[in-house]
């Protein structure tokens, strides 16, 4: 065999062998998310992942799961959950990145039908809110954004009342929604502290409920951009309808 000969066949066989390494890591991965998916819902409760990949740290896999990303070991013996993973040579917080690619939605997807339409001034800004009638965090942004004088936004409120934080959330938010006036019962009660006189009626809860369930939503308020960003945080939600001007 001449010389030529043998580097033609030694960089076959490294393709073949990097092709087959190729297919066995594939396959191992496959078998990690499986064996990953299965140990999480064994548990009690059960915990469903939306989503399971590898980490740019070998061994270490992500995990998304109630609205949060945590890290586990292929055999979930081992379980990160509060860290942040940084890649250092751009001081990225990649954890901080994923979570916002996961928790993002297509805005004009939203059943708004399910939701009370708050619209001020021209409305041009619009932006959704997981909120529960019980929620102090909620009551809080409802009195801020009336306080700020706000306007040229338009709001989709979905009401999703945590029952078991809040036992008597999903009576107000039935009576709420099933108000002659949506818009003026929940003003009243989020922001003047008028109690919603008692209704009942066909609702939108348990829907919302299911959608909150799809996005991830974890907590209330929960807000969403009008680029469908997800976000806690109030203040980001002003900045968001001030720049719109």
């Amino acid at each position: 065999m001449t010389f030529s000969k043998k580097i033609f066949v030694s960089l076959l066989s490294a393709g073949l062998l990097l092709s087959g390494t190729t297919l066995v890591a594939q396959a191992n991965t496959a078998d990690d998310i499986a064996t990953i998916k299965s140990n999480l819902e064994k548990r009690k409760p059960a915990m469903i992942a939306k989503s399971i990949k590898p980490s740019p740290l070998a061994g270490l896999y992500e995990v998304y799961a109630n609205g949060n990303i945590f890290y586990v070991d292929k055999t979930v013996s081992y379980v990160m959950v509060g860290g942040a993973l940084m890649e250092d040579s751009t001081k990225k917080n990649l954890t901080a990145e994923r979570l916002s690619e996961l928790t993002s939605i297509k805005f004009d997807t939203l059943p708004i039908k399910n939701a009370i339409e708050i619209k001020k001034g021209t409305g041009a800004y619009k932006f959704a809110v997981f909120s529960d009638p019980d929620c102090p965090y909620c009551k809080t942004l409802e009195q801020g954004l009336d306080k700020m004088n706000l306007t040229d936004y338009t709001a989709y409120v979905f009401l999703f009342p945590l029952k078991e934080l809040h036992p008597d959330a999903t009576v107000k938010a039935e009576s709420i929604w099933c108000a002659k006036d949506k818009k003026e019962a929940w003003f009243n009660w989020m922001v003047k502290g008028t109690t919603p006189e008692k209704a009942t009626c066909g609702n939108p809860l348990a829907a919302n409920e299911k959608l909150a369930d799809e996005f991830g939503v974890a907590g209330t308020p929960t807000i969403y951009l009008n680029n469908g960003k997800q976000t806690q945080s109030p203040q980001e939600l002003v900045a968001a309808i001030k720049e719109s001007k």
